[in-house]
């Protein structure tokens, strides 16, 4: 078989898997749809698609919508930190997101979030009967801005609750003492390295519930944001059965949701991930909206405390072994030397006239028997080339030659 008919029919096969994933995320969905009863479109907020949400576009949504909110006080660039309330229950929750302003998965699906239950849907009704919800939408509107996880002065906000030396942990802390919530949502977005253990399907979500000490021990405190994870995840298992991972639980004391448990506050924490073939977060928000929206009927009903701590400590735990694309059986030659190595590469983010822009760069050479990739080639021991080394190098972009076929931006090129 030729090297052509070899790509050609890797192409092929990545043609039928993307249309073969397609089809079951939308069946899904459909289940999750069925199971909720609840029709995720009717409420999905517009023009939210690109992960790039700059405090200008959140502001502008919240003004043009009936939203209740309030300024808690600005950022460090003089942005606006909003705090919405919905609701009118005895039982109150708090979420808040981007507190790494490039993570904006969460805010997208709060404010999908919001619109439904805005709606006269029953279950919304029954919702803001037994719960009040405060959402803080974007904590660090300024790296929002930039799109970058730290602060506009590089802090990160996870590690600052110690110290306080950023202007925006404080407003997120000064909440939390006027109210006694009976659970907090740390929301964030996790890179597309994560999966669960045993499985080579990416977490799209995964969960912790913090330690609150060295020793991990679990206080009620703990146990009750266990119980409630795992009446999240159980939710979702049908439709998202290999999905779903939870973090090991190290102590980390200056981080946020370890020192909120700590301070008697039971705190979920929840990373957004990857999904099959959607780099923008928008499937991944879709399983967002209904998490937590699974999470407030638990907290409305109190069926939450039906669960165990073994159905949270039964969920797989995350692992880092996954790549974006790698390319096995890659030769690497020089005069009468050779070898063959796997290629690994990981796309990086880049802001660019306000659109995500994937950059693939090589991260990994070697033995990657190990790890897999969300796309795998195999190179079937062509040589590589790039157009200034005969090597791959650590860090150098993904844009090379295997024989007479080019690898353009981490993607090979079939033609």
């Amino acid at each position: 078989m030729t090297n052509v008919n070899i790509n050609c029919k890797i192409y092929k096969c990545a043609l039928v898997t993307f249309v073969t994933d397609l089809y079951k995320l939308n069946s899904l969905i459909f289940e999750l749809m069925k199971n909720l009863k609840i029709d995720y479109s009717l409420f999905k907020e517009r023009n939210l698609e690109n992960r790039y949400l700059p405090p200008s576009l959140l502001k502008s949504i919240l003004r043009s919508n009936a939203y209740d909110f309030s300024i808690l006080g600005k950022s460090f660039q003089g942005e606006e930190i909003f705090l919405i309330t919905q609701g009118s229950g005895k039982k109150r929750i708090l979420l808040w997101s981007q507190m790494h302003g490039n993570e904006s998965t969460a805010t997208r699906a709060m404010l999908d979030i919001w619109k439904f239950l805005h709606s006269t849907h029953p279950m919304a009704n029954h919702i803001k009967h037994e719960i009040t919800i405060d959402y803080i939408p974007q904590l660090n509107p300024d790296g929002a801005e930039k799109y970058t996880r730290r602060n506009a002065v590089g802090i990160d906000l996870n590690r600052d609750f110690l110290a306080k030396q950023s202007i925006e942990l404080p407003y997120l802390m000064n909440q939390v003492k006027k109210h006694p919530y009976h659970f907090l949502f740390n929301l964030h977005d996790q890179r597309s390295i994560f999966h669960p253990i045993g499985s080579k399907h990416p977490a799209t979500l995964s969960f912790l519930s913090p330690s609150f000490n060295k020793a991990r021990d679990v206080n009620l405190v703990r146990e009750n944001a266990m119980k409630l994870i795992a009446s999240m995840t159980n939710a979702l298992k049908l439709s998202l059965p290999q999905g779903i991972a939870r973090f090991t639980d190290e102590f980390y004391p200056k981080a946020t949701g370890d020192n909120f448990q700590n301070l008697g506050k039971s705190t979920i924490l929840m990373e957004c991930g990857h999904y099959p073939n959607d780099y923008a977060r928008n499937q991944t928000r879709v399983y967002t909206f209904y998490a937590l929206i699974n999470s407030f009927k638990a907290i409305a009903d109190d069926s939450w405390q039906e669960q165990k701590i073994t159905d949270y400590l039964s969920i797989s735990v995350n692992n880092d072994k996954a790549y974006d694309l790698i390319y096995r059986n890659v030769k690497v030659k020089n005069q009468d030397r050779e070898c063959s190595l796997d290629i690994g590469i990981l796309y990086k983010e880049k802001l660019v006239d306000n659109q995500i822009q994937l950059k693939a760069y090589i991260t990994e050479i070697g033995d990657l028997s190990d790890c897999f990739g969300h796309k795998e080639y195999d190179a079937h021991h062509q040589i590589f080339k790039a157009e200034e080394s005969d090597y791959p190098e650590l860090g150098s972009a993904a844009n090379f030659k295997l024989g007479d076929k080019s690898v353009e931006n981490g993607l090979l090129i079939i033609g």
